[in-house]
């Protein structure tokens, strides 16, 4: 059984060595990188990267090849949203894909990251979701 965060928290405040409770919960430390999480999440829906790209509107682009193949690859905030649109991930996946990629997680607290968490929620497309960024006034995907 996998650990919830809050297990994991509980034990670091109650344990007397970082080492024992290193070692002892290596698998649940143990987090994936970018690239694997993504090629996961390709086999999870049974989809192309192709299909992703064409999606998320980068489908002429090496870009996103190399973020599926390469964790050296430092990856834009935008181009990782943009990718989730593209599966489309749910919001928890989405979150998933921005940590690993070491970019900030979106923020409901922030304008366009609320309309960006209600479209993809909401399984829109990037066109669904440029059109209601645009009628609010806000940065659209490029």
């Amino acid at each position: 059984m996998q650990k919830t965060t809050e297990m994991l928290i509980n034990e670091i405040k109650t344990t007397d060595s970082i080492d024992s409770f290193i070692s002892e919960n290596t698998e649940e430390i143990k987090e994936l990188s970018l690239s694997e999480y993504l090629r996961k999440l390709l086999q999870k829906y049974d989809l192309e990267k192709s299909d992703v790209f064409k999606r998320a509107g980068m489908a002429d682009s090496n870009y996103g090849y190399e973020l599926f193949r390469n964790d050296e690859k430092k990856a834009s905030r935008d181009k990782l949203i943009r990718i989730c649109i593209g599966f489309p991930l749910s919001v928890e996946e989405a979150q998933k894909v921005l940590r690993y990629g070491k970019v900030r997680p979106l923020y409901p607290r922030d304008e366009r990251d609320a309309y960006i968490l209600f479209g993809l929620n909401k399984k829109y497309t990037l066109d669904e979701l440029n059109d209601l960024l645009y009628e609010h006034n806000l940065a659209l995907f490029e």
